[in-house]
């Protein structure tokens, strides 16, 4: 069940953000809220464990990312994307920064305004839970602490940068965009043939030669 969200009444776009847009301007708006610094690591981070809080309570996950093992950390490239989009849009802005902890350099987000957003309730409470508990956590701590998760362990079995993570645990998720490739070339390279001439009329004949059929059939069974 989706909900505008009481908190963020300050509507910045006609069109309320849904999907990954709303999970990540949630996220960014309880950081702000709760004074915690985010930067692009743990955005992702932070998302991932929220998916992960989601599947372990039979819940689908909320962020909208596909989420896929690397030696150096998680990557989703449908998240990069729309986290550039909502940059573009004047949604979020993302400023080089010197991290003042670990003294180096960090891709800080903000968000600008808060927007309206659809975003499931009980994600949501899982987001503000696990920001609760991780949200200050360092950027190399909760990159660490992903790679310990068993959907990461499971993937990293295979020793193979981009395979898809599977959030429940198991073995990495088939990758169907290749084979999606290469249909849409075949189907591109072998279009359909046009009706045989005659073949719907031969059809249609054929049924009418069952239409009394078919009605004294229904007759018989109404009278029964």
């Amino acid at each position: 069940m989706a909900y505008g969200l009481p908190t963020l009444d300050v509507v910045t776009a006609s069109v309320p953000l849904r999907g990954p847009a709303a999970a990540i301007a949630y996220l960014l708006a309880s950081a702000r809220t709760s004074g915690i610094r985010i930067n692009h690591t743990k955005l992702t981070t932070l998302l991932y464990l929220s998916d992960l809080r989601a599947v372990e309570k039979g819940l689908p996950p909320g962020s909208g990312a596909e989420w896929r093992w690397h030696p150096r950390g998680l990557r989703s490239l449908r998240l990069a994307e729309v986290e550039r989009d909502l940059c573009e849009a004047g949604v979020i802005s993302a400023e080089d920064s010197i991290d003042p902890f670990a003294s180096h350099r960090e891709c800080v987000i903000h968000l600008m305004d808060s927007p309206q957003m659809v975003i499931d309730e009980e994600f949501a409470e899982l987001v503000d839970d696990v920001l609760g508990a991780y949200g200050r956590w360092s950027a190399t701590q909760l990159r660490d602490l992903t790679h310990q998760t068993p959907p990461m362990q499971e993937a990293g079995k295979q020793h193979r940068p981009g395979v898809r993570i599977d959030l429940a645990g198991g073995p990495p998720l088939p990758d169907l965009g290749s084979g999606l490739a290469r249909l849409r070339r075949w189907v591109e390279d072998n279009p359909l043939p046009d009706d045989e001439p005659g073949g719907t009329d031969d059809l249609m004949q054929e049924i009418g030669h069952f239409t009394e059929l078919r009605a004294e059939a229904t007759r018989k069974l109404l009278e029964e």
